[in-house]
């Protein structure tokens, strides 16, 4: 099954996986100057978000990211993710190295990353929400966790929305288990991964995925880490100027 994706451009392509508390809709500012900028962007859809239904079997995003890039005859691309979508980038990297020539982490947990008191607070209250039925109550719980404190009344309700549509695909789910972690069977295998990586974090980000993109940059063979001044977790949508132009910048350094 082919992922939903949004799709302009032409030239080197370069994948855009969202967020966990988000869908491909929050690239939608950035599809156009990105392929002006001369690159195919493509937007997905990971499954349990917007308009990507989850499947009976085995969860592995990564392998679906790969195998959405092969329906679209997409040989190699940079992999841009934010948090859970830079996790997804970070292993299809790993699991086949030759698909991807340039990750570009936002605010993505390193592997191993054991959570703060804070993230684990934010954690809890939504599952407790969830728990008991209040799917109002978890949305809300989301947003205030994710969002910035002075963030605009329309980027929450956007950030919103799809979670709630998030939560719906994702009860219609049966029958699924997760697949094994290629970084928890083998964690070394971020530093053998030798392409350039661009890793990054807002600087008012949860200590956790600030101190994550620190790590990773450390990591990685040829890494390197910036952070994006006024952004919290959501860069590519509280600063998108800011961060477009450190991802043209890293694209246009490794493409020429």
């Amino acid at each position: 099954m082919t992922l939903p994706f949004d799709e302009v451009g032409t030239g080197p392509a370069v994948v855009l996986l969202h967020a966990g508390i988000a869908d491909r809709t929050m690239w939608s500012e950035h599809l156009e100057p990105l392929a002006a900028a001369g690159y195919r962007v493509v937007a997905l859809d990971l499954p349990g978000f917007g308009e990507a239904a989850v499947q009976p079997g085995e969860q592995a995003p990564w392998i679906d990211v790969l195998g959405a890039m092969r329906d679209l005859e997409i040989d190699s691309a940079a992999l841009v993710g934010n948090s859970f979508g830079g996790a997804v980038a970070l292993r299809a990297a790993v699991v086949a190295p030759a698909a991807v020539w340039g990750p570009a982490l936002i605010s993505a947990p390193a592997p191993g990353m054991e959570p703060s008191e804070r993230l684990r607070a934010a954690w809890e209250t939504e599952e407790a929400a969830l728990d008991r039925g209040d799917i109002d109550a978890a949305v809300k719980a989301i947003v205030e966790a994710w969002t910035l404190p002075d963030a605009p009344q329309e980027l929450r309700d956007r950030i919103a929305a799809m979670q709630r549509r998030a939560f719906e695909l994702q009860a219609e789910a049966n029958e699924v288990t997760e697949a094994a972690d290629p970084l928890d069977e083998r964690p070394e295998a971020v530093a053998e991964l030798d392409v350039p990586t661009a890793v990054t974090a807002g600087e008012h980000d949860m200590p956790d995925f600030i101190e994550s993109a620190k790590e990773l940059g450390r990591a990685l063979a040829d890494g390197s880490y910036e952070p994006i001044p006024g952004a919290g977790h959501l860069a590519p949508l509280e600063t998108p100027e800011a961060f477009r132009t450190l991802l043209v910048d890293f694209l246009r350094e490794v493409t020429g």
